[in-house]
């Protein structure tokens, strides 16, 4: 019996069922989102290689959450993400839509790479086994974007929390520094396996 199956519950149908309820109450299908996210492992073994993303809604307040979930099922430029499990290391790969939209907020990072066909690598980050910064009783696979080469504007401030929920999915929380010095949940996302190269 695996790890799942000792949990006696199917995280992905809950997943599912959240989702949908986003739709009609963010709210109640955000409080769902957590009670999944409390019950997700750490990652094991720790990802590598290349991960679909899946944008599940913003968290800042109501109206504007509305508004960027509207946003991002009309275009959307990331797509996930890329691991080295070697050197605990990823980035984030993007369609080359978005490369205006980034140079515009972020003129002055020049650490977009050329990965394939309509892709590009950016925002480097660390990964490390931690506590949640936001339910330290959880450990997560964190995604530290706090370093050198990385835009000081939102980017540095970010720190992605993932646990799994199935094998090969797992669920994410997008953390940001808040102006009083604490931190928030601001949007929620899943990964999984199989983005291939072409």
């Amino acid at each position: 019996m695996n790890t799942y199956q000792q949990l006696n519950i199917n995280l992905r149908e809950e997943l599912e069922v959240a989702r949908r309820q986003l739709k009609y109450d963010q709210k109640g299908g955000i409080a769902a989102l957590d009670q999944i996210y409390r019950q997700g492992i750490v990652p094991e073994p720790t990802l590598n290689g290349r991960y679909w993303g899946e944008f599940l809604t913003a968290n800042f307040n109501p109206v504007l959450d509305s508004w960027l979930d509207i946003i991002t099922k009309m275009w959307l430029p990331w797509e996930g993400k890329t691991f080295d499990a070697n050197t605990n290391t990823g980035d984030n790969i993007f369609t080359n839509d978005g490369l205006l939209l980034g140079r515009v907020i972020w003129p002055f990072y020049n650490g977009y790479v050329a990965d394939n066909r309509g892709r590009t690598l950016a925002f480097k980050f660390q990964t490390s086994r931690d506590h949640c910064l936001l339910e330290p009783d959880i450990e997560v696979l964190r995604l530290n974007f706090n370093l050198p080469d990385n835009p000081q504007f939102l980017i540095r401030d970010l720190v992605d929390q993932l646990v799994q929920i199935d094998e090969d999915f797992y669920l994410g929380k997008a953390v940001l520094k808040h102006p009083d010095g604490g931190h928030f949940c601001a949007a929620y996302f899943t990964l999984r396996s199989g983005l291939v190269s072409h």
